[in-house]
């Protein structure tokens, strides 16, 4: 199964809720779906991590192309809800430490909000 991307909005905050295993064979999914939201007027993202049983080195380089695109128009991303195996992958390679992981939606909404008023 590849990656499903299902986008929600609470307020000026787009949520990404990815389901899936993100790999190579996903292509650019996760990039060009927050360009197109970006194009929108979007700038701030949450990616839910919740139902994502699977990151290779393609999906992992995906988030952070995706990172670096959505801080190039101003914006911000952070990574909710990953399981173990996510998180250590996202901690192994440092990744954790470019992109903001939090452990609910709640607290990186709040952190989004704090950011987009300032």
């Amino acid at each position: 199964m590849g990656l499903l991307i299902n986008s929600r909005d609470i307020g000026n905050i787009t949520v990404l809720d990815l389901s899936g295993d993100s790999s190579i064979s996903d292509g650019m999914v996760l990039q060009q779906t927050v360009r197109g939201l970006t194009s929108e007027g979007k700038r701030f993202f949450i990616l839910n991590l919740q139902n994502v049983r699977y990151l290779d080195s393609f999906g992992l380089g995906q988030i952070v192309a995706t990172y670096q695109s959505v801080r190039g128009n101003k914006g911000d991303m952070k990574i909710i809800n990953p399981n173990s195996k996510v998180r250590d992958l996202l901690r192994y390679t440092r990744i954790d430490t470019v992109v903001q992981v939090f452990p609910s939606e709640a607290e990186a909404v709040q952190e989004l909000q704090k950011q987009a008023a300032s």
